[in-house]
Formats: C-alpha cells, sequence, structure tokens
C-alpha cells in the first residue's frame, strides 16, 4: 500500500514537473513574442501618441503665452509669464512618463514570459526535487508578479481612456482659447504703427492691462488642471493599478510579495 502511494506520489510529481517544463517553454517560445510585439497593442500606441501630442500643445501655447504677456505694458505681467515658463518642468516629466510607457508596453512582454515566467517554473521544479517551500513561494511570487507587470499598462490605458475623454474637450478648448490669446498679442507686436499697437489692442478691452491679465490668469488656471490631470492619467493611475494588483494578489492567495531571505536545502530527495 505504501509503495502504491509512493509511486501515485512520483506520478503526480513528473506530470506536474512536465506541465511547468511545458508552461515555461510555451511562454519563452511563444507568449513572449505574442506579449512583445507592438502590432498587438496599436490602440494603446494610439492612446499614448494622442496624450503626447496634446502635451507638446499645452508646451507650445503655454511658452507662446509666456511671451506675449512679457509684450504688455509695464511689468504687471512678469509674475505671470515666469509661472508659465515655470510649468515646462511639469510638461518634460509628463513627456518621459508617456515615452517610459509607450516603451514598457513591449519591454514587460518581453520580461515577463520570457525571463519571469520560465524562471518561476524552473525554481517550482527545483522546489519538488529539493522539498524546499521557501523556493515554492518564491516561484509563484515570479509568475504572480510577471503577470502583474504585464497588466498594468494595458489595465491603466483603459482607466486613463475613461478620464481622458471626460477632459479632452476641455483641454483641446483651453489649447485653442491660449493659442488665440497669445496670437492676438503677437500680431500686435509684428505689426505696430506709430509704436502703439499692443496699447491699442489693450485699450480695446475693457479694463485695459488688467483685464488681459486676468485673461491670461485664467488661462493658466485652465492649464495647471490639465497638467493634474496630465500626471494622474500618465503617472498615479498606473502606479495605482500595481498597487492595487498587490493587494488583489495577496488577498485572494494569502500570498505576500515581499521578497523572502532565501535559504535553500542542500538535501535531495525525500526525507526517510
Amino acid at each position: 500500500m505504501e509503495l502504491r502511494t509512493e509511486r501515485i506520489t512520483e506520478t503526480k510529481t513528473i506530470v506536474i514537473i512536465a506541465i511547468l517544463l511545458a508552461v515555461a517553454l510555451v511562454s519563452f517560445f511563444w507568449i513572449s513574442g505574442v506579449a512583445s510585439s507592438a502590432e498587438n497593442f496599436q490602440g494603446t500606441y494610439q492612446s499614448l501618441d494622442e496624450k503626447r501630442t496634446s502635451v507638446t500643445e499645452l508646451m507650445g501655447v503655454t511658452a507662446a503665452s509666456s511671451t506675449a504677456i512679457s509684450l504688455l505694458p509695464g511689468d504687471a505681467g512678469t509674475p505671470i509669464a515666469d509661472q508659465m515658463a515655470g510649468l515646462s518642468g511639469y510638461f518634460m516629466f509628463i513627456l518621459a512618463a508617456l515615452c517610459l510607457e509607450k516603451w514598457m508596453v513591449t519591454i514587460t512582454g518581453a520580461l515577463a514570459f520570457r525571463i519571469l515566467v520560465p524562471a518561476g517554473c524552473l525554481i517550482l521544479i527545483a522546489s519538488l526535487f529539493f522539498e524546499n517551500k521557501t523556493w515554492k513561494e518564491v516561484g509563484v511570487k515570479l509568475i504572480l508578479f510577471a503577470l502583474m507587470v504585464f497588466a498594468v499598462i494595458p489595465v491603466s490605458g483603459v482607466v486613463t481612456d475613461k478620464i481622458d475623454a471626460s477632459y479632452e474637450q476641455s483641454i483641446q478648448q483651453t489649447i485653442e482659447d491660449t493659442r488665440n490669446d497669445a496670437k492676438e498679442i503677437q500680431d500686435s507686436a509684428k505689426n505696430q504703427e506709430d509704436g502703439n499697437a499692443i496699447d491699442k489692442l489693450v485699450n480695446k478691452v475693457k479694463g485695459g492691462v488688467s483685464a488681459q491679465l486676468e485673461k491670461f490668469e485664467n488661462t493658466m488656471n485652465r492649464i495647471t488642471e490639465a497638467i493634474a490631470v496630465l500626471i494622474v492619467t500618465s503617472c498615479a493611475i498606473p502606479l495605482a493599478v500595481l498597487v492595487f494588483f498587490i493587494w488583489l494578489t495577496k488577498l485572494l492567495t494569502g500570498v505576500s510579495l515581499q521578497i523572502p531571505n532565501i535559504r535553500p536545502s542542500l538535501k535531495f530527495g525525500r526525507k526517510g
């Protein structure tokens, strides 16, 4: 009876090893190619490209507005012009985050299924030979981490698309209004008559310089709001999705994703 039980156990072990080897080979040779192919992520690429276009347009109109404000009579517009010029750092940060996301779309697929999943399967196989629970836990963690890494950007892309859709019209309107306001002042500066073209333009508006400055203050507030939305959709949401995946994995499996201190056993085979 004990011999039969031992044989059944050995058979199950061999089957598990065969399955793990099959998963590792399929992951390395096939799934990794599919997961790292740019053709399979055209929707994600398009969404990131559209967002990058909005950021570059906002950067351009912000720089133009800063220049236009400096053309207004007196120094009253200098603080606003300086604040607008200072927004360029945020735009560069958002562009860097978008470029990183686009680069990571295919890199995470190769990393997850060409390296992490096969490595996790091999560690699980080794844990069967050495009867090491720590190795088994590490193997499971690697596979779970691989799946999470691969899913972060596509899943966060779905969430950010929902938010972007609600703010897209507002951002485009901000770009258009800012471009028109800046162009009006810059065109007046190029077509000066008697050196007073901008003064005449300012005087056409009730309130003069104060009205123009208030207009650009409102523009700066809208640009700042757009930056906040872009930072949330480009940086905060992907991180939040990753944290959610970690929490969900721990909740469903009870496996903590903290890297343990590995002390493998050197004993080979079953005890006794």
